[in-house]
């Protein structure tokens, strides 16, 4: 796991950024951690930038993207599923 010292200025830049849902998000912080973008430094960035609750930011590192299996969410799930949070 990464400090996060290493992670709040991920955070910081993806509250900022313009994008146009979750899935568009999620990729967003992909470029902006680089190598150390992980479902669990996923996680981290959602809760800090959008307080989202930790119960759906554990559902959203199952997004396909991450890994796949019977209980990977699609790009649509994604978007639902954060919707709450992301809504402007």
């Amino acid at each position: 796991m990464y400090a996060p010292s290493l992670l709040d200025p991920a955070a910081e830049s993806l509250k900022l950024s313009d994008f146009t849902g979750a899935t568009d998000l999620a990729r967003e912080a992909r470029t902006l951690l680089g190598e150390r973008f992980s479902s669990v430094t996923f996680m981290y960035v959602l809760m800090r930038a959008y307080e989202v609750e930790y119960t759906a930011a554990c559902d959203a590192a199952r997004w396909h993207e991450f890994h796949g299996g019977p209980r990977a969410l699609s790009d649509a799930d994604l978007e639902a599923l954060l919707a709450p949070w992301l809504d402007r």
